[in-house]
């Protein structure tokens, strides 16, 4: 089955691939599993190497697609894609290959069984994936926690200052492929980056830092020159909202004193969107 809903668009030769894996949806909070790996596809130039018919996994009345018209004549229309990138790295032992995907609706377990059969097809070595979460921190900090499969992670992330994750709840496709990854013994990490709850949009401080773990544990180099003035951006953006806002500027001073130990969490306020105060091209 897994053949009939592939389809190839090149083989490179692969030198001991790591696969990078984001989704949008419930674990992409601050964009920051999408954003990522758009990042690391556009500025390393991937190149798209295989895809998955999304027609098994989507409910397009919720992940509809999206057209173009042009003077009353449809130009494009667009499904959700499940899209594999290559990079050929040339500075490490390991290329790279990157999964940029919506989160499926549907079949989960046929899912992670075809990715599977795509991983063993390949030979990857290790399956990253990444995620976000909504969680008690501060937008000036850039808090990135991690699950893994082989012990050597555990003090490869100790060392990164990446927490290890305590965590009963909801759950994403991730921790389906992290259960396939355990009974197969393959080689597996998540890198999760938190998000203040008070913000939605783009978290570009964790995104350079989670961009950064991964070129560090794979060895190989990448610009993050854009996303840093992104972050400068948004920082002085953000510096003019709270002196316009009590409420904001009163909740983080809570958020500082409920880390310390010095208080409880109360009601979270009013939620700002990033995007309302970037330029366009920014947001």
């Amino acid at each position: 089955m897994a053949e009939d809903l592939v389809t190839y668009y090149q083989a490179p030769p692969l030198h001991n691939p790591v696969l990078i894996a984001g989704f949008g949806g419930w674990s992409n909070g601050g964009n920051i599993a999408l954003k990522s790996i758009e990042y690391i596809i556009r500025k390393k130039g991937a190149t798209v190497i295989a895809r998955v018919d999304p027609d098994h996994f989507y409910q397009f009345t919720q992940n509809r697609p999206v057209i173009t018209v042009k003077e009353g004549r449809l130009q494009d229309l667009n499904l959700k894609k499940i899209s594999f990138y290559f990079c050929p790295n040339r500075e490490g032992e390991h290329d790279l290959i990157l999964l940029k995907a919506q989160e499926p609706d549907y079949r989960w377990p046929t899912f992670v069984q075809i990715l599977f059969h795509l991983f063993k097809q390949w030979g990857v070595s290790l399956i990253i994936s990444i995620g976000g979460m909504y969680d008690d921190v501060l937008h000036t900090e850039a808090i990135v926690s991690g699950v893994y499969s082989c012990e050597e992670w555990k003090e490869v992330f100790i060392k990164n200052d990446v927490h290890l994750i305590e965590y009963e709840g909801p759950s994403g496709i991730h921790s389906l492929i992290m259960q396939r990854a355990e009974k197969e013994s393959y080689p597996f990490i998540g890198l999760w980056g938190h998000s203040p709850l008070y913000l939605r949009g783009t978290n570009f401080r964790v995104v350079v830092r989670i961009i950064s773990l991964i070129a560090s544990f794979i060895d190989f180099s990448i610009d993050t020159l854009e996303l840093e003035s992104s972050l400068k951006q948004f920082d002085h953006q953000i510096g003019e909202i709270l002196e316009k806002n009590s409420e904001l500027r009163e909740h983080i001073e809570e958020i500082k004193k409920i880390r310390g130990g010095e208080a409880r969490k109360k009601d979270t306020p009013k939620i700002i969107n990033i995007k309302d105060f970037f330029r366009p091209k920014d947001s």
